[in-house]
């Protein structure tokens, strides 16, 4: 295929011309070769025709550097990637996009992808990862040339995953070794999004009340099972939060506040729902495919192993890092985390105590005014505090050197949690367990010492004021950021993009760069306004799963945790995830790029969070409850009962988690059955085949479960014995028996 070099332009959009003339003529006018390499790579969508885009950035020389020097450097790393593409069978055509920004679209041949489907088929099933029954395991051991029907139903995620796979596998096991995250001028990797599935998602999801099976496996098929599990945890999610809701409407309206009943209804409700998510999660990764993916992941680019060693199974020579290393260097970052997780601490405390002061207890001058400084700082110091914690977590995870990106992920996302987790929690608690049981007594103790306060009564309403405002405000800015933030930002750069065209057309100055005005004087108009278009979708942010799980994790501590406070937190959320479901469609449409397909067998970090939020619960509702069940005024402060109630809330916990999942799990889902029954086949199929060499008849000596009983095994043996020997299952009373003799000789019988 032609290929675009830097500096010499080709004379048309290759890849524009075959599709739409495919999609025109239905392959009229177009190759045999052309035919058999694009009739099955294209998409269905005729808004996208390239199956990637590998964005490649370079940057003008700095001072006092070489520009042609720097300029062959250039061009030597953009013909090294072409080399790595062609090395593996993809084809490519570039083209420029302005701003030292090259565009390398991608195809991959029908052929390829055949061979990359084959190979990933085999792998999965030598791994574990998906259960073949006799058919399909035929199948997949038939020479790849006679697999004619083998990407029949190959999904849109699952054809881009393979593509990118093989883009940023390593060279030692086949892939072209593009890694987007090491490379100087790899900016990216982009599958472009298709408008068409888009615009019928919203439309679909739009109009209805709760989301199907169907809808979910479309995403799944569209977008791989990484983000189809986020979604799926947010319908199962949404639909258990009817519980909390219906009771807490209840109970705030006709019960008493801190309601004990509540209290331990929230805490049941938090387990059962953790342990039955964990039950759906192992029945998805069952019919999606995927479970135990984490033993077919690919090695991570960026693992350095110290020595290269013998794996003692597959005889192959790998990198190894020791595990008491990785260990070593985790327990040195444990300082580090402690000292973030303290600085962050600090600021929010002390942010609290100067919101506590001036809101409550200042009556002096420009009170009005100062009212406003606390939430001041907190926006301009949260936001730097976290960043760099985050910072920090992402620096330790990569030193700490992870193998696999499921293994980094998970150890990252864990620092993470503990800062974000501070960030939401820390004002609710420092309310309740430090400012409303101490705070008279710190008055009382300032006052003491001559400073006067005006008088202000501390009462529990205070605490579910402020988890109000948390939940309110919290979810709105979340949405705004996800869905109205951008939106508005869109439509300030069309503005700014029409001025500066009507601009440019008064003064007749055409304002583009050399590598503009290539593109624009070889291409057609189609081709302009797709080149547009993959622009617009290579300047929008990368899409982050884990940040939408981090919401719903924390939300859902909201609701477990502090829900006894104010019984509508529930409600709350139940309104907010029905609205997120539907923003976070349209946050990956439109305000953010398509992800590329992942597989995954869980929701990875954030179980675990779950779980412990879960435990944590039993601990905070308890001492609230015993702080605050029938106080009006004042907390009980009896350190020896507190105690004893968070004992016997945290024991009753453990011991109905143990309960919960006992059941669950001896009770066998769908999806079970029908990997057994595969497990069956291929069992009894095998047996069956192996009658002949262990001597046994393939139908007489087969019981229904694939293997022979005593019984049949009985009777072969008994067959199969020369005349002259006697049978154990013979006359036992004959007199010439060696243990009838025994018998008679012992007894002294005639």
């Amino acid at each position: 295929m032609d290929t675009a070099v830097l500096g010499q332009p080709q004379s048309h959009f290759r890849f524009f011309d075959i599709y739409s003339s495919t999609i025109r003529d239905h392959t009229k006018n177009i190759d045999n070769e052309d035919v058999g390499l694009y009739k099955f790579t294209k998409p269905k969508s005729l808004d996208v025709y390239a199956d990637l885009i590998i964005v490649f950035k370079y940057k003008e020389p700095v001072k006092g550097a070489s520009k042609p020097d720097y300029e062959q450097q250039t061009i030597k790393a953009y013909q090294e990637v072409l080399q790595k593409l062609a090395r593996v069978g993809l084809q490519y055509e570039t083209r420029p996009s302005g701003n030292h920004t090259l565009f390398i679209f991608v195809l991959c041949p029908w052929a390829v992808l055949k061979r990359e489907a084959t190979r990933s088929s085999i792998h999965d099933w030598l791994a574990g990862v998906r259960v073949a029954d006799t058919a399909e395991t035929e199948q997949l051991l038939q020479p790849i040339k006679e697999r004619d029907h083998s990407l029949d139903n190959l999904s849109e995620a699952d054809r881009i995953r393979y593509i990118n796979d093989l883009i940023t596998g390593l060279p030692s096991e086949g892939g072209a070794g593009i890694y987007p995250d090491e490379h100087e001028y790899v900016e990216s990797i982009l599958p472009l999004h298709d408008k068409a599935f888009n615009k019928s998602w919203l439309k679909a999801w739009s109009t209805k009340w709760l989301v199907d099976q169907e809808d979910l496996t479309k995403i799944r098929d569209q977008f791989g099972e990484k983000i189809a599990y986020y979604f799926e945890f947010l319908q199962f999610y949404f639909k258990w939060l009817a519980a909390p809701t219906a009771l807490g409407v209840i109970v705030h309206f006709f019960g008493t506040s801190f309601s004990i009943f509540y209290g331990v209804c929230v805490i049941l409700w938090s387990v059962v729902f953790t342990e039955y998510w964990q039950r759906r999660e192992r029945e998805l990764s069952l019919w999606w495919g995927v479970r135990h993916v984490s033993k077919a992941e690919m090695r991570r680019p960026s693992f350095k192993g110290d020595t290269v060693t013998l794996d003692p199974v597959t005889g192959e020579m790998l990198p190894f890092f020791s595990p008491w290393k990785r260990w070593t260097r985790k327990m040195a970052g444990v300082p580090v985390i402690l000292a973030g997780a303290l600085a962050l601490t600090t600021v929010i405390t002390t942010v609290f105590g100067i919101e506590v002061f001036l809101t409550i207890y200042y009556d002096g001058y420009l009170k009005e005014v100062l009212i406003y400084v606390p939430m001041v700082l907190y926006s301009l110091a949260i936001p730097n505090v976290a960043a760099f914690c985050k910072s920090v977590s992402r620096q330790l995870t990569d030193y700490e050197n992870y193998e696999t990106h499921a293994s980094y992920e998970y150890h990252l996302m864990q620092k993470v949690f503990i800062f974000n987790a501070l960030t939401s929690y820390m004002s609710i608690l420092l309310t309740a367990y430090v400012y409303i049981p101490f705070g008279p007594e710190v008055i009382s103790t300032f006052q003491s010492y001559g400073l006067s306060f005006s008088k202000a009564t501390i009462e529990p309403a205070m605490l579910q004021n402020r988890l109000k405002a948390f939940m309110i405000t919290t979810q709105a800015i979340s949405f705004a950021t996800e869905t109205i933030v951008p939106w508005l930002t869109r439509r300030a750069k069309v503005g700014a993009v029409k001025i500066k065209k009507e601009v440019s057309e008064k003064l007749k100055h055409e304002s583009t760069s050399s590598d503009s005005s290539v593109e624009d004087g070889q291409d057609s108009e189609g081709a302009k306004k797709f080149l547009n278009r993959v622009r617009k979708q290579s300047e929008l942010p990368v899409y982050d799963v884990n940040e939408d799980y981090a919401e719903m994790v924390l939300q859902f501590g909201y609701v477990s945790l502090f829900s006894v406070i104010w019984p509508l937190t529930g409600l709350c959320a139940f309104i907010n995830n029905w609205v997120e479901l539907r923003s976070d469609a349209a946050k990956i449409s439109y305000n953010a790029r398509r992800p590329i397909p992942a597989r995954t067998d869980t929701i990875g970090p954030w179980i675990n969070n779950l779980q412990n939020i879960t435990w944590f619960s039993s601990l905070t509702n308890a001492s609230i409850l015993y702080l605050f069940h029938g106080a009006e005024h004042e907390p009980r402060l009896s350190l020896g009962m507190l105690l004893f109630s968070l004992l016997v809330s945290e024991h009753a916990y453990l011991a109905l988690r143990s309960v919960v999942g006992l059941i669950l799990d001896s009770i066998p889902t769908e999806a079970d059955l029908n990997v057994r029954r595969k497990e069956f086949g291929v069992k009894s199929s095998w047996l069956s085949r192996l009658g002949d060499a262990i001597g046994v008849d393939s139908v007489a000596g087969m019981s229904v479960k694939g293997v022979s009983t005593r019984a049949q095994a009985a009777e072969v043996v008994a067959a199969e014995q020369p005349a002259g020997l006697s049978s154990r299952s013979g006359d036992v009373s004959a007199t010439d028996d060696i243990g009838v003799q025994a018998i008679r000789s012992s007894l002294k019988t005639n």
